[in-house]
């Protein structure tokens, strides 16, 4: 019989779910709204301060998203050429445990088993060692506290978000459009409120869209 150890740490589990939160938001938004994320970041309305928060949140999200990905790659690379740090480990009845920590090393340590054991923690130590030193060549680490750096930066521009008054019509759509597509990285996006809140989005949006034709038609009678 063959088990593992198949912890993980928070940040290898939320980061999963945001790329994949990101392939689920882009299947799922209108075209238009991704349209409209574009034009209501470009600087047009650049004296509205949470139009300005939301561009900057949106780069630095783009940033994060970009870093995740990469250090994606880099995993794979290092799971292909050498595996995650592992090693295998017989109990006393028999059963074969494979562990991919210390942790679960420790766990399954018992008198019974100590010249085992010790061989083991000897094979995971030589394993992870070969990890590390192949972590430190391609930069995999590096990239992890990047992401972290990003993520940070990046949540301290949402928890700014309520305290931020937006001034324009723009700012609005922003602030709403950022709130979406931080809440469906976490949520199932067909889930309430995400789709409800995607249809104000767009109910604003043909507003905003419609009054801004109105008012180029009457300066273009004036």
């Amino acid at each position: 019989m063959d088990d593992s150890d198949n912890s993980m740490s928070l940040s290898f589990v939320t980061r999963r779910r945001l790329l994949a939160g990101t392939a689920t938001a882009a299947l799922a938004w209108p075209f238009q709204v991704k349209s409209r994320a574009a034009e209501l970041t470009d600087g047009s309305s650049a004296a509205d301060p949470a139009l300005r928060l939301c561009g900057n949140w949106q780069k630095i999200h783009n940033e994060t998203l970009a870093l995740c990905r990469e250090q994606q790659r880099l995993e794979t690379h290092l799971a292909r050429t050498v595996g995650f740090p592992c090693a295998k480990v017989r109990l006393a009845d028999g059963t074969e445990l494979t562990l991919h920590s210390m942790e679960g090393m420790n766990d399954a340590y018992s008198p019974e088993i100590e010249v085992e054991w010790g061989r083991a923690v000897a094979d995971f130590a030589a394993h992870q060692a070969r990890w590390d030193a192949a972590d430190a060549e391609i930069g995999y680490s590096r990239a992890d506290e990047l992401i972290r750096q990003s993520e940070i930066a990046e949540r301290e521009l949402l928890d700014n978000l309520p305290h931020t008054a937006a001034t324009s019509m723009e700012g609005i759509l922003a602030k709403l459009l950022v709130i979406l597509h931080d809440g469906e990285h976490w949520e199932r996006p067909a889930d309430f409120p995400w789709p409800h809140i995607r249809s104000v989005l767009d109910d604003l949006g043909r507003q905003h869209k419609y009054r801004s034709g109105d008012d180029r038609d009457r300066s273009g009678n004036r």
